[in-house]
């Protein structure tokens, strides 16, 4: 039988495109099935026998097993759980679960160096700002001319033409450096004992510059106490311009100046009230250049924040100095007052 020239055309352009498709689908058949080895009958059976007998249980077709490793998708309604999306998830899970590891330990690293371990470690300052409501007693005096000097704060306040006051400290863990810093100017006109001189005009320039150094002993911040022994100098400088009035003996007018320096030691404490409210106090004692220094301070304070605070407190100051013809053995004390600027 012959076939029309239009319809052996066509079918063999069907045939073409049926091998097309063939070719096709071997082309995106799993490389799983195309791995699996074919082994001979016999050789399978025995295996299979011998896994049976082992087990307890039927072998399975080798071709069902590559289905089920088979990386392909469920489809619907089938009971046959697809390994890949099990292995994915557990992938997932535990990048998740490592990720939250190293999370974790991301911030442990950062509340371990949180800044109050680091900051034991890096340099802390405080600049205070002070004025000492003081008063001035005992005897000052050049050569053979000296004065008394008895003045309340009020007395001083009056006669005061300049002050300035403040305390500066650099503190990195135990180690402590102070400097305190005060420098007053007063003058005042009183009458003296006797015919000999109407009156006197005592002129008074202090200049004490105080630097130390020290060791943090005892701490214990949980309850906000400590105690530091430290050690240092005490620069003097001390300017006496005495006027005396005409009187029985003529006008005179007697100034000097000397300096000098006095080794110190001491001890400074701190304890917390309230996470507000503290007490301190420090006292210091020496001498060299002076007969006996010695010092006193005890207060407290308030916080403000974590960077200002105000401190307040009783301050006493004694120095004996009588040597070449200079007298000035002094006595200050009153009330004190400043704040505190951390940075």
């Amino acid at each position: 039988m012959s076939l029309n020239p239009n319809k052996a055309n066509t079918l063999a352009a069907i045939i073409t495109l049926m091998a097309a498709c063939a070719i096709s689908i071997s082309a995106q058949t799993p490389a799983a099935v195309n791995i699996l080895t074919v082994e001979p009958d016999s050789t399978r059976q025995t295996r299979e026998a011998a896994l049976e007998k082992k087990s307890g249980r039927p072998a399975e077709d080798p071709n069902v097993t590559a289905r089920r490793e088979e990386p392909s998708e469920i489809n619907p309604g089938s009971d046959v759980t697809d390994p890949i999306p099990a292995r994915a998830g557990t992938i997932a899970a535990t990048g998740a679960a490592n990720a939250r590891n190293e999370g974790h330990a991301a911030t442990s690293k950062a509340v371990s160096a949180s800044p109050q371990s680091v900051s034991s470690e890096k340099w802390q300052f405080q600049f205070s700002p002070y004025f000492w409501l003081a008063s001035l007693h005992g005897t000052g005096g050049v050569g053979n001319r000296t004065v008394q000097v008895d003045e309340s704060f009020s007395d001083i306040f009056h006669s005061l033409d300049f002050a300035l006051m403040g305390v500066f400290e650099a503190r990195k863990g135990k180690l402590i450096v102070l400097t305190d810093m005060e420098y007053v100017a007063i003058s005042d006109d009183k009458a003296t004992p006797g015919p000999l001189f109407s009156n006197v005009n005592a002129k008074f320039k202090t200049f004490i510059f105080d630097p130390e150094v020290g060791y943090r002993v005892f701490d214990n911040p949980a309850k906000g106490q400590s105690i530091d022994v430290l050690g240092g100098i005490r620069v003097w400088h001390v300017s006496t311009d005495l006027d005396f009035g005409a009187g029985i003996l003529p006008a005179t007018q007697i100034q000097g100046s000397r300096n000098w320096v006095d080794a110190i030691v001491g001890l400074r404490g701190k304890m917390a009230l309230s996470p507000k409210l503290f007490a301190t106090g420090k006292f210091d004692l020496g001498g060299g250049g002076s007969k006996f220094t010695w010092q006193i301070f005890a207060g407290g304070g308030y916080n403000i924040n974590q960077k200002i605070a105000l401190i307040g407190g009783y301050r006493v100051l004694d120095v004996n100095y009588n040597k070449n013809n200079f007298v000035y053995d002094m006595n200050q004390r009153g009330p004190i007052m400043g704040l505190g600027f951390k940075f």
